[in-house]
């Protein structure tokens, strides 16, 4: 394969997670994490969460960057680097609360509050990820590192690498 070198473990870890072909995989091991919670047993979640890992420490980058998860990815790459610490602190607080009660919801198996957290929570990942993707549309950026050359301004300016 024509792997190119990155220049850090951060442009890795983005390359390997535009891959599509790791989409799939995470989404099954996703579910049955949620299986493994709700039986409680934590020693398979605990196995479950290094599987997920190894899928992504082992995916090879991504080859082709015209599907819609590379794009999702990419959109999401450039919010989490436009967008401010409050920002993104918000958007995380607006998902903590669902996904405490899901879980919650889960352990102690009450399918009412696991159905409507639930769909919530998908709701809120779509919507999330049509953003994502119309915001990588919009916006020109090279498809080999998923951001604009603002962003890696941005980046550089960030992390003080001017000097």
């Amino acid at each position: 394969m024509n792997y190119q070198k990155a220049e850090s473990m951060t442009d890795l870890f983005w390359r390997k997670t535009r891959n599509p072909l790791t989409f799939w995989p995470r989404i099954i091991l996703t579910l049955l994490i949620f299986i493994a919670f709700w039986s409680q047993a934590v020693w398979w979640i605990i196995f479950l969460f290094f599987v997920e890992a190894g899928i992504m420490f082992f995916s090879p980058p991504a080859m082709q960057y015209d599907h819609w998860l590379t794009r999702a990815t990419d959109g999401f790459r450039i919010w989490s680097v436009v967008r401010s610490v409050a920002e993104r602190n918000t958007m995380l607080l607006m998902f903590l609360f669902p996904v405490v009660a899901f879980f919650s919801a889960i352990w102690m198996h009450e399918w009412f509050w696991i159905f409507f957290f639930g769909v919530q929570l998908i709701i809120g990942k779509l919507l999330l990820i049509r953003r994502f993707m119309a915001m990588a549309n919009a916006i020109e950026y090279d498809v080999q590192t998923g951001l604009t050359d603002e962003d890696l301004q941005f980046i550089i300016s960030r992390c003080n690498l001017t000097n």
